[in-house]
């Protein structure tokens, strides 16, 4: 299993970084925003940054501002409180500058650490360590596109029925109309959303193909099932592949920290009582 221990996601540092430094000083106004909460504003680089994160991957860009709002108001409700001014507040936000400092400190290690490998090395690793692809629930295994043109999500399924996923992609890789796109995903049923999006997807036939989707506005949605896998099953390596290398380079990063922990333990003076 992956360790999670002294690991810091990218949506934490921007959400530390967010809080220690907002606040200092008036904002001037900006013009170019997707959001604002009175003086705070929601850049569209921002807005990107979050929604590249690994927390905000299996969101859409609704529920992203809608998040930022929420926290905002929160935020600015409790600095309104005197919470900045408790003493709790300060050491917490001391502990937090010292995550923060080594969460960067270590990105800047494993980059120049990078650990070369083969694609033959992340799927020893999914054949080692199978029982830990085991499903937690039933799974869906679809191609998912989202556009903001009915029009263009029209055409697409219309090369998908004549060609296949792939080749469809690569005939409008470049339209500015795409929203998302995700591609040999394998999702739970609460990973789908919304609940009208899910009920097509656990209705669908392997390989079958969805009429054009349009449940939220603005989105028109063309979803694949490629294959259903129930709870209990562990699924081939090609519907785990990128989840298998994430976890096999997350070992690889384990390995490095231990590694370096242990020349850092012998350079340093280190106590311990009892």
């Amino acid at each position: 299993m992956i360790k999670h221990s002294n690991k810091i996601s990218n949506a934490f540092v921007f959400l530390v970084a967010a809080f220690l430094i907002g606040g200092c000083g008036e904002k001037k106004v900006k013009k170019d925003f997707v959001a604002r909460v009175n003086n705070s504003y929601l850049t569209k680089e921002e807005l990107s940054s979050m929604m590249n994160n690994e927390s905000g991957k299996n969101f859409y860009r609704e529920e992203v501002i809608r998040n930022w709002i929420n926290r905002e108001v929160l935020y600015q409700e409790a600095v309104k409180k005197g919470i900045l001014k408790e003493e709790n507040y300060n050491r917490i936000i001391e502990d937090e500058k010292k995550e923060l400092a080594v969460s960067l400190f270590m990105q800047k290690y494993y980059e120049s650490e990078k650990p070369s490998y083969e694609p033959k090395d992340v799927e020893d690793y999914y054949n080692k360590h199978q029982d830990e692809f085991r499903l937690l629930s039933d799974s869906y295994y679809i191609n998912l596109i989202d556009f903001n043109n009915e029009d263009d999500a029209i055409k697409f399924r219309s090369i998908i029925l004549e060609s296949d996923w792939n080749k469809a992609l690569n005939i409008i890789k470049n339209k500015s109309s795409i929203i998302k796109v995700q591609t040999g995903a394998l999702l739970t049923a609460f990973q789908i959303y919304p609940s009208s999006l899910q009920r097509i997807v656990t209705d669908l036939s392997p390989q079958e193909i969805s009429i054009v989707l349009n449940y939220l506005p603005g989105h028109y949605e063309v979803v694949q099932e490629l294959q259903k896998y129930d709870k209990g099953t562990v699924p081939p390596f090609s519907a785990v592949r990128n989840e298998a290398e994430k976890r096999f380079l997350a070992d690889q990063k384990d390995e490095f920290l231990n590694s370096y922990l242990r020349d850092l333990y012998s350079n340093n003076d280190i106590e311990v009582k009892n």
